[in-house]
């Protein structure tokens, strides 16, 4: 599968690359929301993992140029913030993000929600 991870933490986002492609996955690192629109509009990617809070663009913005491309690309969305989860979940909805998760996770998540779509949305029910 061809995976986009997208966070400013760049540890995080080096770590979690390296987990996926270590299962096998083709994965592209980006650390700002603008690299990620640029990434988004060149290549197709099965999987986009995108922080909530980025520089430059936000994950929402970077997910509604995605849209504008895709539709089938698969969207979940990192966040370490509960109140703006609360605030965009409509838009989350709207742009068809599958699943949230909150930081601190654990890779068993990211893993399971890769692998076998499994939803988890915090509050979303």
């Amino acid at each position: 599968m061809r995976i986009l991870v997208l966070d400013d933490d760049y540890i995080l986002t080096m770590i979690l690359a390296d987990h996926l492609a270590e299962r096998g996955h083709r994965v592209v690192p980006a650390f700002d929301g603008h690299l990620g629109q640029i990434f988004c509009e060149q290549k197709s990617f099965d999987l986009v993992l995108i922080n909530f809070v980025l520089p430059r663009h936000n994950g929402i913005e970077v997910m509604e140029r995605l849209r504008q491309k895709s539709r089938s690309t698969r969207a979940i969305m990192i966040t370490g913030s509960t109140e703006l989860l609360a605030e965009e979940s409509e838009r989350m909805v709207a742009l068809d993000v599958e699943a949230v998760v909150e930081k601190p996770f654990s890779f068993s998540e990211i893993d399971e929600l890769v692998e076998n779509r499994a939803l988890i949305i915090p509050g979303w029910n």
